[in-house]
């Protein structure tokens, strides 16, 4: 990579952060003050599903009463929403996955024209029913399920004549993952009833807010796509191209990875369930070898090939790990990855060139890669700057990024010796 490019490189990355930064300013900005009901307080809760219990005749006197008390101030810890509920997981239904189902009586405020807006954080998925007519939710519930991220949903409340009251039943599914805390389930927030032209300006605050926090999954894989262009394009001129090569491949791997989060926030394209089964079986898997790999050809001796067969074993394991659903192996695997960049960092200190850059930035990495791991020591992996959620990964990433730019800057020794002859003597 020449000078020029890599100047491109950086600009690019000072553009990129000045769009985020400005995107979370304003997604982290407080609700507007206004004519809004958030709907929280007593609600009657039941296991399983019928859809019949979406018809305001059904009697629920036997059902779970519950309250759903909803504050500003309790937020989420993944994007920082607010309103932020237990799930019924943590209401007396620990083992409790798939449907469930909650209703209430909602009295109307007279002389306006209503809208709903849907609850901002539902596990997994939901549909609300007014007086027993489906009037929209998130995904596809039923044979045909289909699983997607809860994006702010608002609608019309259809009423009849001059009704002032009605039943609104919500229908919620969670999938049965493994790896669930105690809180899940259900209702993760409340749904809010506002006065129409209110109801806009709310439905609005709401999806800048999930565009905020999620931005930082966008522009990181733009980031890493044009790096990996750049890796691929330029692998022969730089002073390693293997680790070149391999880098392109772990920013792709990685930056796939990262864009689904993003995708499923934002659109109903992607089923949470595909995309769980690819991450899982695929990207997660190819992008901790492609970064094994990458780091793997920065140093040199006979025992970097073994590095590597001990990589694509462990990738392999990693897969197997994921198809079996079995937590317990896959964070095996990941303390054997561990291991590798261990010893991967002491061969660079060892024998390896720009050894202050390379492994400054080998760490960096690690850090976004085994933030899991950290996070079971106790250290922070997520910080709100404007009241939305960046975590550990994402900053890792964001400072990696320029000086993986800067390694692929140096241009190849004129006196280098070629991959085919150390190959020969290895």
């Amino acid at each position: 990579m020449s000078m020029r490019l890599l100047l491109a490189y950086w600009i690019l990355a000072l553009v990129m952060l000045a769009g985020v930064v400005t995107v979370l300013a304003i997604g982290g900005r407080p609700d507007p003050s206004g004519p809004a009901w958030v709907l929280g307080g007593s609600w009657r809760f039941h296991p399983g599903d019928d859809l019949r219990w979406a018809d305001p005749k059904t009697d629920d006197g036997r059902w779970q009463q519950i309250r759903l008390v909803s504050r500003a101030s309790s937020h989420d810890l993944d994007v920082g929403l607010p309103g932020y509920l237990a799930g019924w997981r943590a209401r007396g239904h620990p083992g409790l996955a798939g449907y469930g189902w909650y209703r209430r009586h909602v009295q109307l405020p007279p002389d306006h024209e209503l809208s709903l807006l849907g609850p901002t954080m539902v596990d997994d998925g939901y549909e609300m029913f007014w007086d027993g007519q489906r009037i929209g939710g998130s995904g596809t519930l039923g044979q045909r399920r289909k699983i997607t991220g809860v994006r702010p949903f608002v609608t019309s409340l259809p009423l009849a004549g001059n009704t002032h009251s009605g039943l609104l039943a919500v229908r919620t599914f969670m999938q049965p993952w493994a790896g669930r805390d105690t809180q899940s389930g259900g209702l993760r927030s409340a749904p809010t009833l506002a006065t129409a032209s209110f109801g806009k300006q709310l439905h609005r605050a709401q999806w800048w807010r999930t565009i905020a926090g999620y931005i930082v999954e966008v522009a990181l894989p733009v980031m890493m796509f044009v790096l990996a262009g750049i890796a691929l394009a330029r692998a022969r001129a730089t002073v390693r191209p293997g680790f070149a090569r391999w880098l392109a491949l772990a920013l792709a791997a990685t930056a796939l990875l990262r864009l689904g989060n993003a995708v499923s926030a934002w659109t109903e394209l992607l089923d949470v369930t595909v995309a769980y089964r690819v991450n899982a079986v695929l990207f997660s898997p190819l992008a901790m070898l492609s970064w094994t790999a990458a780091w793997n050809e920065w140093t040199d001796g006979r025992d970097r090939r073994v590095v590597l067969i001990l990589a694509l074993i462990a990738s392999a394991a990693r897969e197997i790990a994921a198809v079996l659903h079995s937590d317990a192996y896959v964070s095996d695997v990941r303390l054997v990855f561990i291991a590798l960049f261990v010893i991967i960092a002491i061969r660079i200190w060892v024998r390896g060139e720009r050894r202050s850059l390379a492994l400054g930035t080998l760490g960096v990495i690690a850090l976004g890669l085994f933030v899991n791991e950290l996070r079971q020591l106790g250290i922070p992996d997520i910080w709100f700057p404007f009241n939305i959620g960046v975590t550990l990964t994402q900053y890792a990433y964001a400072i990696a990024l320029p000086l993986l730019a800067g390694m692929l800057a140096a241009p190849r020794a004129q006196h280098a010796i070629p991959d085919r002859v150390l190959g020969a003597a290895q």
